[in-house]
């Protein structure tokens, strides 16, 4: 069982999460006032927002299971999810087993729902250790914003470059 399978993709665990986080938002949306619309320019205005409140890489760590962090990580994923329709969401449905057992939710695409020429020559780069599906937890890009040079729009642009990839497969 891998991130792009379907009993990642629908489990009680990932179904309970995505609801939690869906429902805490209304508070989380009057808390840090302003727009959110799950728009590209509105993780401009998440990164603010957790820049301000987490002053370190460390710190946004260690509020992982924080509702307003958790909230955050799902607004991010959401907003990526909308603009790019074939991304999904995707969890372990038990939690510490096998190689991405994480305790967090990821987003990918749906293997089984992409052309059999597309899957294949995935299948092939993989086994070369070149991974081409895009694969991001949002917990980890927001942990990130302290380290480096890293910004939110990067899980949306790395979603766009594996869309001109499917299109250019399909033409």
């Amino acid at each position: 069982m891998n991130v792009t399978s379907s009993q990642w993709r629908d489990n009680p665990r990932l179904a309970q999460w995505l609801a939690a986080q869906e429902e805490a938002f209304s508070a989380w949306r009057q808390a840090t006032a302003g727009t959110w619309d799950f728009s590209p320019a509105s993780l401009d205005r998440l990164e603010e927002v957790l820049m301000s409140r987490y002053a370190s890489a460390e710190e946004a760590e260690a509020a992982h299971e924080d509702p307003f962090l958790t909230v955050a990580v799902w607004y991010l994923g959401e907003t990526v999810r909308r603009a790019h329709p074939d991304a999904v969401w995707s969890c372990s449905p038990t939690p510490g087993e096998g190689l991405y057992a994480r305790t967090t939710p990821l987003l990918t695409y749906a293997v089984e729902t992409l052309d059999d020429d597309v899957r294949e020559e995935i299948e092939e780069r993989e086994e070369e250790y070149d991974e081409i599906l895009p694969l991001r937890d949002p917990t980890e890009d927001i942990q990130a914003l302290h380290v480096s040079d890293r910004h939110l729009r990067e899980a949306l642009e790395e979603f766009a470059e594996f869309q001109e990839y499917l299109d250019s497969a399909a033409g």
